[in-house]
């Protein structure tokens, strides 16, 4: 890697991030409200990173910090479900008390519970999610954050981070779609939104008459993504750069 490469990736390092489980990629496996689950879930690794391990939150304390109104009954009793749901998969355990030895079976909308994320399934695989991309998401001027943070899981956890491979991500837009249920139009919105947002930075190339792929890494990276993009594409398509068919910067729909 050139000293450029090492300078974001070193500093990507010192941000702190929470492990979501690959499993919970494929949202479409874990019902019809897969996408709002998941969510709940990274938003309650954010808010436990402290000395108990556990994020003091409820029903209304979550929905106004994710921005959702308070007012309507049907989301108060669908962000109840989602976290009772949650505790019933196994991926968090909610408390009454800071003592954290009896679980709670049933919530009360405006109390709040001591409620510790289990770390399920991270020992086979996780996915790198960093506290900024968190927060961009959460204030995004969207009804549909839930969605686009599943969008944003499937990109992202495909990225490896290890000293041989760059952090790029080339996640196909058709296997968001087969791994979410989310239609496809919407897909491609949710990833443009990613890119206006500066949460995800994305370019594409035309490989050839026939071939069009999307790249993005996190957008830290956006200075190093064109020559990590082709470099990638240069080794999958076994075509060199300089004859691909054109690309320019942001999402293509592929």
């Amino acid at each position: 890697m050139s000293t450029e490469t090492i300078s974001t990736t070193k500093k990507e390092r010192e941000e702190s991030f929470i492990k979501i489980s690959k499993s919970l990629m494929e949202t479409k496996d874990l019902g019809k409200n897969g996408e709002l689950d998941v969510y709940h879930l990274a938003i309650i690794k954010t808010l436990a990173n402290n000395f108990q391990g556990a994020a003091y939150t409820g029903v209304i304390h979550m929905m106004r910090f994710i921005g959702m109104s308070t007012e309507q009954s049907t989301t108060k009793i669908r962000t109840n479900e989602s976290l009772l749901r949650l505790q019933e998969m196994g991926h968090i355990e909610i408390f009454e008390d800071v003592t954290m030895e009896s679980k709670v079976k049933e919530l009360k909308h405006a109390n709040n519970y001591f409620i510790k994320p289990t770390g399920k399934e991270e020992e086979w695989g996780f996915a790198k999610v960093f506290y900024k991309d968190i927060q961009k998401i959460v204030v995004m001027k969207s009804d549909y954050k839930p969605k686009i943070f599943a969008t944003y899981l499937n990109m992202i956890g495909n990225i490896f981070y290890t000293v041989s491979n760059n952090p790029i991500s080339y996640t196909a837009i058709d296997t968001i779609v087969k791994n979410t249920k989310i239609n496809r139009k919407s897909v491609v919105e949710y990833l443009k939104a990613l890119h206006d947002e500066e949460i995800l930075y994305f370019i594409h190339f035309h490989i050839n008459n026939s071939t069009t792929k999307n790249y993005c890494t996190r957008w830290i990276h956006k200075e190093h993504t064109v020559k990590w993009a082709a470099s990638e594409a240069e080794f999958h398509y076994k075509t060199e750069y300089k004859k691909f068919k054109g690309g320019r910067d942001g999402v293509s729909e592929e």
